[in-house]
């Protein structure tokens, strides 16, 4: 008895992560063919929202952090090393802004790919507090989801996509997640 239970969960389970991913459903505009020698853009989707704030500090954060958000798609380490060092530094030394300098700074020094996409988590809550309280002009950011991050845990990131790519797999699992909330 114990078995078939065991069993019937792990099946449930195998089923859920194949539904809730579709992690072998790869969109059109995606073309993987690891042969080719050129560099493959991972979060290129087909359309992209231009949000314009009427803060301009705050327009050039977001701005940076889809850069972050796009390095830890492509997995780039190095060049999630740089935007953030670039973020780190337009982000003005205030009360409200300690933990995001913190954080930006924390991954700038930081070289392993699943450590940055750790800290990327808090990252993308701090920059959540400005874009939810912030005036957009035009466009709309994503708020999407993997419920699969962090071992089943999820993770939260920002887009200027509806079309998902997640930072917290890259290609492995590059469009498992959904958008949860649109900020207008």
């Amino acid at each position: 008895m114990k078995t078939t239970g065991r069993f019937f969960v792990v099946v449930v389970f195998m089923a859920l992560a194949v539904i809730s991913c579709n992690k072998d459903k790869k969109p059109e505009s995606v073309i993987i063919d690891e042969s080719v020698n050129e560099t493959v853009d991972y979060n290129k989707t087909d359309s992209r929202s231009e949000v314009k704030f009427s803060d301009v500090k705050i327009q050039e954060i977001y701005g940076l952090y889809l850069s972050v958000k796009a390095a830890l798609v492509n997995s780039k380490s190095d060049v999630v090393q740089v935007e953030t060092k670039k973020l780190e530094a337009v982000i003005e030394d205030s009360e409200e802004n300690v933990q995001l300098k913190a954080v930006s700074k924390l991954i700038s020094l930081t070289k392993d790919i699943k450590k940055q996409r750790d800290f990327f988590v808090t990252l993308t809550s701090e920059v959540e507090k400005l874009v939810g309280n912030a005036e957009i002009t035009s466009g709309e950011v994503y708020k999407q989801f993997c419920p699969m991050a962090f071992d089943g845990e999820g993770g939260y990131w920002l887009s200027d996509s509806e079309e998902v790519r997640n930072p917290y797999y890259g290609k492995g699992m590059l469009v498992c997640g959904s958008v949860e909330k649109t900020f207008k």
